[in-house]
């Protein structure tokens, strides 16, 4: 018998029974799916998820506004189980609730077995608090909450089924979710799109699509209004806004904008803690009052707790905003044992400071958390948040008791005028008040303001934790931003989730062992502010002046192999093997970086840029090559040599293997067993594919003469144990790696020289993690690794311009890495907006597989 009775946990049906069964509920790029069609796929679905009655399962929801993901979070609320929603990749919060079932990117499930979490029968929904989406605090949501506030939304906006709203924010975040909800409650229809609002393509879906009701916070009402997106909306009735204040004069604008061209504008305020929504300001009411967020929504009150808040010398009251409702959290959870308690909370205590009218209207003023005290004098922060703002200076104040901490988002203000202008907002002497400059200041994943993060900058500094180039956090997220195309670094996620991969991972390594000494095994893998913490412990730690500084064995064996193989191509050494060794490091990082990836639409699209970024030099320089001087077969150019000419040595035989090793990889790991093993032992799949792949390296030598040591069937291989190296997990499984790898490596070239080279650097790749290199040495070692793809394309086509081996060498390694420079260049030329949120960018095929600031890749990565 459960512990917990189950009959009483209910399904949560978001399609009410009212609903025009032919009309459309969800559009995308494939079609439209009728509510009759929705409730079918829906009923279909849930029905392949174990019954509850032999205990309700937590399932992950990598939630995006695509149709079958959206399919199967409605099929988990059907079935009356528990779905734990996330961005695509959210690592900390599974770890931290491992999940009973997997929603795949296809909209079926992964998993089985026993419950392993006693699930409370009135929950109904987990969801991230607002802004922390890498924190494994959730909020626990019932079924009368979701139903509750969606439909309580869709009569303050006053949605019919003629609605068409779009997914313009992130389906996990708690404002986009509501969204949805909202829609289907009442009949209308939604619009998944899944890309960004900055997508030159945004504007034109939302006017084919006839968009009625467009979503926004305040950073995407500024993104649309700066690609004139909303002079332009014949079919738009309302503009819904949320996720952070607009200012009163941002609000009049937009209200005056939309009584001109026939929308309104609907102001409200949340919290994830609520549901969703608490308030709402009629459309028409927005120009007339436009610091407030409106009235409480149906079924639900304010009221004030004035108690230890300083009251204003005039004017209503302030007091913390204290919500009721239906629509109130059950609790949080901050370990799985609390997904079992009930409701733990009556009333939502927001944390806001707000005055309340007679008429009921709130205004919020200001958060309990935005006013410290310095030297006895309280501080509004917010206030002086807005002076600057109103002197043209966008800024996030924070303060302890001995200083006000002023962070100014420009490289060119004048430091002692805003120093001023912030002491005088505050009342204080300059003499307390502290200035830093950044870039931007840090966004939290909903777009508002990282106080946290700004906090940091100041408190790293203040603590004696910075070098030249700023404190540990400054150093590590400078760094970082522009490697993986984002302004805005979150702390709480990692290298691998912000969109690093083994194109910038050269980089990434050297800079962050310079600011941390050696680099755990999974930093990629770890959040980002846990390498400022460990940046922070490594300046403060005393030692003397190293000499040498740890490198990664990945980029070591990439900086070394490319000057061997150039070497031994000119006559200087003979040392080969390399390349081969590097088609394991290629393998290594696949596994590190693209199989990483929870969903396989994801590890497409990594796939897909490792195409791009590879292919494209590639195929400039075999241009070159058959149309300038006729020197090479078409297939070179097409990359097919391998299958039209195998019997041929093949220039770029490299490229080849690794662009079809990549590809097939993800293919296979999209087949649902295979991608079910890999997740659940990555090892052990690996190990078992490894072992079928020794059949053709072994038939094929032993029956075919000629070049086939570099077919892509015959090294496959090597590729895999790369694989199998990056994802063991014990050292007893990394040895037994090495030694199988080692073991094939042997017979496997006609010299022992060269078989000896290429068993070292295996047993290198899977036994040590880093090696200590002298640090004059480090930074040229790095753009060799990083230039390495482009040293392998020109190194012949060089060498014949010049007689002497050493020239020839020195002239292939400057002109590769010249191209290399050159390379990089185009690419940004050709790159999009990064993406600034976590739903997967649509772009045009080609330029959205781009990212900005993109180094110069391997290779053999």
């Amino acid at each position: 018998m459960l512990p917990l009775d189950f009959k009483r946990a209910s399904a949560t049906v978001l399609v009410p029974a009212s609903a025009d069964a032919q009309r459309s509920a969800l559009v995308d790029g494939a079609g439209s799916l009728s509510y009759q069609a929705l409730s079918h796929q829906v009923d279909t679905l849930a029905a392949t998820l174990p019954p509850v009655r032999t205990g309700r399962r937590l399932v992950h929801v990598p939630l995006a506004a695509e149709r079958q993901l959206v399919l199967g979070y409605l099929a988990v609320l059907r079935a009356g189980h528990v779905p734990l929603v996330t961005p695509t990749d959210q690592v900390s919060i599974t770890d931290a609730y491992p999940p009973d079932l997997w929603l795949r990117g296809d909209g079926t499930f992964d998993g089985a077995g026993e419950p392993r979490h006693l699930l409370h029968p009135d929950l109904a929904l987990l969801l991230s608090t607002s802004g922390s989406t890498g924190s494994p605090k959730l909020v626990r949501l019932s079924h009368t909450n979701v139903i509750s506030n969606a439909d309580a939304i869709a009569a303050a906006l006053s949605i019919t089924p003629t609605d068409r709203a779009i997914t313009s924010l992130p389906l996990h975040y708690c404002f986009g979710l509501s969204v949805l909800h909202a829609q289907l409650r009442a009949g209308a229809t939604t619009v998944l799109w899944a890309g960004s609002v900055t997508d030159p393509a945004f504007g034109p879906e939302l006017r084919t699509q006839q968009v009625t009701l467009l979503p926004a916070t305040p950073h995407v009402a500024d993104l649309l209004d700066v690609q004139g997106i909303l002079d332009d909306l014949p079919s738009l009735r309302l503009l819904a806004q949320a996720g952070g204040a607009l200012s009163p004069s941002r609000v009049r604008e937009l209200a005056a904008r939309g009584e001109r061209d026939g929308w309104g504008l609907a102001v409200m305020y949340g919290q994830t803690e609520a549901t969703a929504r608490m308030a709402v300001l009629p459309p028409e009411l927005a120009a007339r009052y436009p610091d407030a967020v409106g009235w409480p929504i149906a079924g639900s009150a304010f009221r004030l707790d004035t108690a230890s808040i300083e009251q204003p010398a005039r004017g209503e009251p302030v007091g913390e905003l204290v919500f009721t409702g239906p629509g109130v959290m059950l609790g949080y959870a901050e370990h799985p044992d609390d997904l079992a308690l009930g409701r733990m909370h009556d009333e939502l205590r927001t944390g806001d400071l707000a005055r309340i009218d007679d008429e009921g209207l709130v205004r919020i003023v200001g958060r309990r958390s935005d006013h410290v005290k310095i030297m006895g004098i309280r501080i509004d922060l917010g206030q002086v948040e807005r002076a600057l703002r109103a002197d043209g200076v966008p800024s996030c104040i924070t303060g302890t008791d001995e200083q006000l901490q002023v962070t100014v988002a420009s490289q060119d203000a004048n430091r002692d005028a805003v120093q001023r202008q912030a002491a005088a907002a505050a009342g204080l002497g300059v003499s307390v008040v502290s200035v830093r400059e950044v870039d931007a200041l840090p966004l939290l994943p909903n777009g508002k303001v990282d106080r946290r993060g700004c906090a940091a900058l100041h408190a790293a500094t203040d603590s004696g934790k910075a070098d030249q180039h700023g404190d540990s956090l400054a150093a590590v997220t400078q760094l970082l931003a522009p490697l993986v195309g984002r302004r805005d670094i979150d702390l709480d996620r990692s290298f691998a989730e912000l969109g690093g991969d083994s194109f910038n991972h050269v980089k990434a390594s050297l800079g962050l062992t310079r600011l941390v000494g050696t680099l755990p095994a999974d930093w990629h893998h770890r959040p980002v502010r846990d390498l400022v913490a460990l940046a922070a412990r490594h300046r403060d730690r005393p030692r003397r002046r190293a000499l040498t500084q740890p490198v990664e064995m990945s980029v070591l064996l990439r900086g070394v192999a490319v000057l061997t193989i150039c070497g031994s191509h000119v006559g200087l050494f003979r040392l080969a093997g390399g390349a081969h060794i590097l088609l394991a490091v290629g393998g290594f990082l696949f596994a590190r970086y693209v199989l990483a990836a929870r969903t396989t639409a994801d590890r497409v699209r990594r796939t897909a840029r490792i195409a791009i970024t590879v292919g494209a030099p590639t195929i400039v320089v075999a241009a070159v090559l058959l149309f300038g001087f006729r020197a090479i077969h078409w297939s070179t150019l097409a990359l097919v040599h391998w299958l039209v000419r195998p019997q041929f040595i093949n220039l770029f035989w490299f490229v080849e293997a690794l662009l079809i090793l990549s590809t097939v990889a993800t293919a296979l790991l999209a087949i649902p067993r295979l991608k079910a093993a890999y997740g659940a032992d990555p090892w052990r799949t690996a190990m078992a594919v490894l072992a079928l792949l020794l059949v053709p390296r072994y038939l094929v030598l032993a029956l075919v003469d000629g070049p086939v040591r570099g077919l892509p069937g015959t090294v496959a291989w090597l590729f895999v144990a790369g694989i199998a190296m990056a994802v063991a997990d014990t050292r007893r499984r990394a040895m037994i790696t090495a030694a199988v790898a080692a073991a094939a490596a042997i017979g496997f070239f006609p010299a022992w020289q060269r078989t000896a080279i290429v068993i070292g650097g295996l047993i290198l790749l899977a036994l040590v993690p880093a090696l200590p290199v002298p640090k004059p040495l480090v930074r040229p070692l790095g753009i060799l690794a990083a230039a390495s793809l482009h040293i392998y394309l020109v190194q012949f086509q060089v060498f014949v311009f010049f007689d002497q081996p050493h020239t020839q060498f020195a002239a292939a390694l400057a002109v590769g890495v010249g191209y290399c420079a050159l390379s990089t260049a185009v690419l940004r030329l050709l790159r999009l907006p990064a993406p600034t949120g976590d739903t997967p960018i649509r772009r045009p095929r080609t330029a959205r597989l781009l990212r900005r600031d993109r180094p110069c890749v391997d290779v053999h990565s």
